[in-house]
């Protein structure tokens, strides 16, 4: 027979939960506390310690799974990559957080990383290019999902069945690269509020109420 320490996960099964909460925690901190030593190493003007400390702080906040606090650190990196003129790594690193914002919706931090790859020469990308692999019901569905529509809202809106709304809404994710519902809102808010990009495929909204 169970004994209440099998019951109960307050005394035996919530342990390795604290523990792990506690090991995220130090991580954490330990993440910030390296960031925070590299920034003091590129306002003192050592550029070198400066990237050391950087891709130590990189390492740490990439371990404990933060796209986007991970991206931010890659966008310190590359600039103080750029100055201690190593252009090319620079230039990877700020492409891996463009590519990270962009995915996220952040826009305000893809436009600084977009003018950082500019300053150095490299094309920087604009626009929510995955658009384009869509298929126009495929785009139908994320200019509802943009409008904050649920799945049964999609499937009543376009006539269809909710399996096939929450079936197109699983692949436009996939095809955009978003891990969420939050980031196919933000890749449909640039997509559908602005001028379409051409050369992306994107096919004009159809008319449907």
């Amino acid at each position: 027979m169970p004994t209440d320490r099998h019951l109960d996960p307050a005394v035996g099964g919530g342990e390795p939960a604290q523990r792990q909460a506690g090991a995220q925690d130090r991580g954490h901190v330990a993440a910030l506390a390296a960031l925070s030593s590299a920034r003091v190493a590129a306002a003192g003007d050592r550029p070198d310690h400066a990237r050391s400390r950087f891709e130590r702080a990189l390492d740490l906040f990439s371990r404990l799974d933060l796209p986007h606090e991970t991206a931010l650190v890659r966008l310190e990196l590359a600039r103080a990559l750029a100055a201690v003129r190593h252009p090319e790594m620079a230039v990877a690193e700020a492409g891996n957080a463009l590519s990270v914002f962009e995915q996220l919706g952040a826009a305000g931090d893809a436009d600084a990383t977009a003018s950082l790859l500019r300053s150095l020469g490299a094309p920087a990308r604009t626009g929510p290019k995955h658009v384009g692999v869509l298929t126009r019901r495929e785009q139908e569905v994320l200019r509802l999902v943009g409008l904050g529509l649920s799945n049964p809202e999609i499937a009543q809106r376009l006539f269809i069945s909710r399996k096939t709304a929450a079936h197109h809404v699983s692949n436009l994710l996939a095809k955009l690269g978003v891990r969420n519902r939050a980031g196919a809102v933000a890749y449909a808010a640039r997509a559908f509020h602005e001028p379409p990009d051409q050369s992306a495929g994107l096919a004009p909204p159809t008319g449907r109420p």
